[in-house]
């Protein structure tokens, strides 16, 4: 029976944690769209991106200054915008989704584009997945 790749536990947690934050923030925006407040999705969504931003920050300071970091620091700029004016909250979201998305899928000399430095860098301890 052949073994597993060493990062694979790492790997599926991330995704589990990922999936658990996608519904989280499903559920938030819901309530967005509809004026309710249903805090499971809230606490779902608060503490999933919580031990997300924990799992890729394992990779060291240069994540908070590659792309990919810089993009959670906007994300939690709209989500304080949407906390100070409600109405703005599908605006908002919408904004977060849309950065999600799009750094989520984008090719990698995008994501790890360090603004510090001014180009692509790689630290070996990356959590892929």
């Amino acid at each position: 029976m052949n073994a597993l790749p060493e990062n694979t536990v790492r790997r599926l947690s991330k995704v589990i944690v990922r999936t658990a934050h996608l519904v989280g923030a499903a559920g938030v925006f819901g309530a967005a769209m509809t004026h309710t407040f249903e805090p499971v999705y809230f606490a779902l969504a608060i503490v999933s991106g919580i031990v997300l931003a924990v799992m890729e920050a394992y990779s060291g300071w240069i994540w908070f200054v590659q792309l990919r970091g810089v993009a959670l620091g906007v994300k939690l700029l709209l989500l304080l915008l949407m906390h100070q004016y409600p109405e703005s909250s599908v605006s908002c979201l919408v904004a977060v989704i849309v950065i999600s998305g799009f750094m989520s899928h984008a090719p990698s000399w995008i994501r790890y584009f360090s603004l510090l430095h001014g180009k692509v860098v790689h630290s070996d301890k990356d959590m892929l997945g």
